[in-house]
């Protein structure tokens, strides 16, 4: 049985993805300055790793593993038709060769569509979309990484007082677990964002 309903699982506003310029205004503007510095060097390990980045909004990460991993493959991945052109203009514009972008459904990633030993699959503040997380990286995710795969979980954490859609880092942890994956570290957070990294637990 689940962890988590639809009711009481979320606070604060939803976020619309239909205009992804309005997206890049409000979720990129001034981002270096509230983003944690620590994300990429936590994470890249290898100078030719292949990272999946689903739920990859307005490219933001995607761009900046791109321009860091220059012998490295990036897959960005979002079910939004208007983010994925945002993405395209993106690549064009930043020259980001070593990038791939698909087009997803909201509940399937379709990486059993992928030809690639994934890395690294990178869920950036992305996580509080999945309706039914639990389901989703058990049927979806679990059976089409490797054991060597990082699954890296990035959010804010919730803060009181402050209405942001958020799930708390605990929560995360309990569902991923009932998934199938058991949490490997848990980088020291910032007080209001955390990083959580997972592997897949043997069966």
């Amino acid at each position: 049985m689940e962890t988590n309903t639809n009711t009481g699982r979320f606070k604060g506003c939803i976020p619309s993805y239909e205009d992804a310029n309005f997206c890049a205004a409000v979720m990129d503007t001034n981002r270096a300055q509230w983003q944690r510095p620590d994300i990429l060097s936590r994470l890249i390990t290898l100078p030719d790793m292949i990272v999946v980045d689903l739920g990859a909004g307005t490219g933001y990460f995607t761009d900046l593993f791109s321009n860091h991993l220059p012998d490295g493959e990036i897959i960005a991945l979002d079910p939004e038709k208007s983010l994925i052109s945002w993405l395209e203009e993106r690549k064009k514009r930043d020259s980001l060769d070593n990038v791939s972008i698909h087009q997803i459904e909201k509940e399937d990633p379709g990486l059993d569509q992928l030809n690639y030993e994934i890395d690294l699959l990178f869920v950036g503040y992305t996580y509080f979309h999945f309706d039914k997380p639990v389901e989703y990286f058990r049927e979806k995710v679990y059976p089409f990484i490797l054991e060597k795969t990082v699954v890296a979980i990035v959010d804010m954490a919730p803060v009181p007082g402050q209405g942001r859609y958020t799930v708390s880092e605990q929560q995360v942890i309990a569902e991923m677990r009932e998934a199938g994956f058991r949490l490997k570290d848990e980088p020291t957070t910032l007080f209001d964002q955390y990083l959580l990294i997972f592997k897949k637990e043997s069966q």
